[in-house]
């Protein structure tokens, strides 16, 4: 699980981390005006840094999107992607998936920019932190062939090496339901539409707890 305290000693972490372009970020905290938790990248413990295969899955999503090949991604050529999944979205909307994650301003995402929104987003346990270009990213990484769509056998290395073997079976069962296998008994195969109403479904449960959290904490420190 992810550590939110931030008084947790950045334990494991080495100068070769703190390296990684994932890690930080060029804009400040302070200048930070897009609402993302930027506090998280300073008390990542080893499991909260991006794993070898999640780098690899990373690098090979950035490069489908990027058809432009000019290492930015823009609206259009996410656009693209999302026509292609099916799931046609308003330029504004992609715009603002941006927004969230452009540090730089340049209303494009850089790889650096990429790489340090997942590593955020799978650092944050509040459910603040923006997530909607993360979950087309997130899709798209066990999509390793660009499907469009997805199965169990697909997302288990990635998830393995994020959750461990302890949270393996929770994390299917967010992702697919209860029920993994079609009437005809074949593995189950969900659209990216599928996968974002359950990703957004979650995320609402996890702020509701994070209210609930927070009630009783401000409650407790009144009496």
């Amino acid at each position: 699980m992810a550590v939110c305290d931030k008084n947790f000693p950045r334990a494991g972490i080495t100068a070769e981390m703190m390296d990684l372009a994932g890690f930080s970020v060029a804009n400040p905290r302070e200048n930070n005006h897009r609402g993302s938790t930027m506090g998280n990248s300073d008390y990542l413990t080893p499991k909260e840094n991006v794993q070898p295969v999640e780098l690899a899955a990373l690098e090979r999503v950035f490069k489908y999107l990027d058809t432009k090949r000019d290492k930015k991604l823009c609206w259009q050529e996410i656009s693209d992607a999302l026509i292609k999944l099916g799931h046609k979205t308003p330029k504004d909307q992609i715009e603002l998936w941006i927004w969230e994650v452009d540090d730089d301003l340049d209303q494009m995402v850089g790889w650096e920019e990429f790489l340090s929104m997942y590593q955020r987003c799978i650092s944050d346990c509040t459910g603040l932190e923006p997530r909607n270009l993360f979950n087309l990213v997130q899709f798209l990484m066990y999509d390793k062939d660009f499907t469009m769509r997805i199965s169990v056998e697909q997302t288990l290395q990635i998830l393995f090496v994020r959750h461990g073997r302890g949270e393996l079976d929770s994390e299917i069962a967010e992702i697919f339901g209860d029920q993994q296998k079609g009437p005809d008994g074949q593995e189950l195969k969900i659209t990216f539409s599928q996968f974002l109403a359950r990703a957004n479904a979650r995320l609402t449960k996890m702020r509701w707890a994070k209210k609930e959290v927070t009630k009783v904490a401000i409650s407790t420190k009144r009496r």
